[in-house]
């Protein structure tokens, strides 16, 4: 998914989080277009996009 998502999208990673001790999230997003994806993956192995859009905005980082 990774080499799909870098290399054939061009998009980056812009975070992760853990959904809960099996399953992490991650947001990726294509600088040239502003398409974005989250991705779902499993402790398993397996991963699979669950949600996808367009006119992606980054915020300003601020405190945590």
């Amino acid at each position: 998914m990774t080499t799909m998502l870098t290399t054939v999208l061009g998009a980056e990673r812009q975070g992760m989080g853990l959904r809960d001790p099996d399953t992490m999230l991650e947001v990726w997003v294509s600088r040239g277009n502003g398409e974005w994806l989250i991705v779902q993956n499993y402790a398993n192995g397996t991963s699979c996009i669950v949600a996808m859009g367009e006119h992606w905005e980054p915020a300003d980082p601020g405190p945590a």
